[in-house]
């Protein structure tokens, strides 16, 4: 045998299934392990800065193997370049198989081999043989009756038949092939053209979906964001209700859940996250009359909040709330954060916490201390105690939602005369629950009247507002426009959805026809002394059986079977 050529050898290369099987094992192992392995978030990919965070973040996990693991892109895995030549390998072996079988299927199905020698009938697998006169009409019609081709050929004192059922069904190995290379070609697809963006929305604001000058423009606003807890704070449902513009228009209206997306124009657009701690604040320069600032800010941070209930010396109840800290109180050498609450008559008390390695504590300071060294009374997380006549419960510890806001307008003073400073904004009573809460380990708190929003850091005093509610000082006006939600919605067109469809779609249709439809091919030679048979079909179908009925069929009386043989 000659050497082959390097076009003949790689051609061999490709049609061998060893190295296709090969290939469809490492493709197997290769995904398996892109999905074992952490892969690089998509708002990451593409920062060196972010990048390098995300690296340090996963050392903790893979310690000295991550700087190796991320030079041979395993944490970037399907974006690497050494795996779109595997996918490449994988679908042209894939293609070089079923266009090598092609022409031998092809032939098969439209010029079958309609004569076997007569040593076949003795020696096939699947065959039976039967004695007597044979009625070959009534055969004939029996086989067209199940859907057979059958075509007769007489030769001499014998007769042969050849007989031929669902001949197609010979491509169901084919299809399920080339489902193999739809699936890849989906995944190219999806590489090269898919598209992702997350978006983080206020209710009632507005964001792209792309940069600022693609031509496809798309925006989308948060018109409700809805979130269902059950009572005891584990999420039931996450539902949006979303408008989206094009071209300055809004081109529809609907409601999107994690598993119900809202579609436009080839996108989809999934509630990917929810988060009910938001507030709208609204800040006007009253010399001119100009808002000058206006959010809806996330408050995302946690500020440790204790539950108090106070009692008179009657034993009524003058104070059951939830305690906004607003200002920092020393005592001795240990440092509280604290708040002076005034009680119904205009009674002053001031109450700190501190935090413990066993908890928090509550102190009650003397009146007229100022939060310095003279604690009436010290409690811990659900004790009760008196000091000054009245009788005060540490219920519990909560979490209220805060943040701390930089370039927020601050009178001149608290800003050390810029005219934008910092302000720390807390969320008292909300509905939404705690964070606790919202973990699902915690019933929600129930709210007894109206949000509360507290700022501190624009003078010597917190200013509290209820929804609606504005506030001035130093020349500006500050409002309070109310509690919002936020919704994480995830932008995505990913246009190999299509192909996946239509390869699932090829192996269903492969395997139906393989299983259910398989081809049949007899073969018959019938003399004045009874009929010999013989028949290809694959293993499951049971043919020895069914040329024994056809023998019967024929008037014949079976003598043997490739079966008889075996037992």
């Amino acid at each position: 045998m000659g050497l082959l050529t390097p076009p003949r050898a790689l051609w061999w290369l490709l049609t061998n299934v060893r190295f296709a099987m090969a290939l469809l094992a490492v493709l197997c192992g290769v995904s398996l392990a892109g999905v074992l392995i952490p892969q690089v978030p998509l708002n990451v990919r593409g920062d060196s800065a972010m990048e390098a965070n995300w690296l340090d973040s996963q050392e903790g996990r893979f310690g000295l193997l991550t700087a190796a693991i991320d030079r041979i892109g395993l944490f970037d895995l399907f974006h690497t370049g050494w795996f779109a030549v595997l996918l490449a390998l994988t679908a042209a072996a894939t293609g070089a198989y079923i266009l090598s079988r092609c022409p031998g299927v092809w032939l098969a199905i439209t010029r079958p081999r309609k004569r076997v020698p007569d040593g076949y009938f003795e020696n096939a697998p699947v065959r039976a043989q039967a004695e007597g006169p044979v009625n070959l009409s009534h055969l004939v019609r029996t086989l067209r009756g199940k859907r057979y081709r059958v075509e007769v050929t007489p030769e001499d004192e014998v007769t042969y038949l050849f007989a031929d059922r669902f001949q197609w069904a010979q491509l169901g190995s084919l299809l399920t092939h080339a489902a193999v290379i739809v699936f890849i070609l989906s995944a190219v697809v999806s590489k090269v053209d898919a598209f992702e963006s997350p978006l983080f929305l206020a209710e009632g604001t507005t964001l792209p979906v792309f940069p600022v000058r693609n031509p496809e423009q798309l925006q989308v606003q948060l018109l409700d964001a809805h979130g269902e807890f059950a009572a005891d704070g584990q999420p039931l449902d996450y539902r949006s209700d979303l408008a989206i513009y094009r071209n300055g228009e809004e081109v529809k209206r609907c409601s999107s859940t994690v598993n119900s997306p809202c579609s436009y124009a080839g996108y989809r657009f999934y509630q990917a996250a929810y988060y009910g701690f938001g507030a709208e604040v609204q800040v006007r320069d009253l010399a001119t009359g100009n808002v000058v600032y206006q959010e809806t800010l996330a408050l995302a941070a946690r500020q440790s909040s204790p539950h108090v209930v106070i009692a008179n010396s009657a034993g009524q109840t003058v104070l059951d709330q939830t305690l906004v800290l607003t200002e920092e109180l020393s005592a001795g050498d240990a440092t509280y954060r604290g708040t002076l609450v005034t009680l119904p008559g205009g009674r002053l008390l001031t109450i700190g916490l501190r935090q413990t390695q066993d908890g928090a504590d509550l102190a009650v300071f003397e009146p007229g201390s100022g939060g310095g060294t003279g604690i009436a009374l010290l409690l811990a997380e659900g004790q009760t105690g008196e000091a000054g006549g009245l009788r005060v419960t540490y219920a519990r510890q909560s979490m209220t939602p805060a943040a701390d806001v930089a370039d927020f307008p601050s009178p001149p003073e608290a800003a050390a005369g810029r005219a934008l400073g910092e302000a720390k904004l807390q969320l008292s009573n909300v509905v939404y629950g705690t964070e606790r809460a919202s973990e699902g380990n915690a019933p929600a708190e129930p709210a007894g009247g109206p949000p509360l929003l507290t700022i501190t850091g624009l003078g010597p005093k917190p200013m509290v507002l209820e929804p609606g509610q504005a506030a001035t000082l130093a020349g500006y006006e500050y409002k309070f426009l109310g509690q919002r939600e936020f919704a994480g919605i995830q932008v995505k067109r990913d246009r190999s959805d299509y192909l996946v469809w239509a390869a699932a779609a090829l192996i269903v249709l492969g395997l139906m026809v393989t299983f259910w439809v398989p081809r049949r091919r007899l073969w018959a030679r019938i003399s004045s002394n009874g009929i010999s048979l013989a028949g290809q079909a694959p293993a499951h179908a049971d043919f020895a059986r069914e040329l024994r009925s056809l023998a019967a069929e024929a008037g014949a009386r079976p003598v043997l079977t490739a079966e008889d043989d075996r037992a």
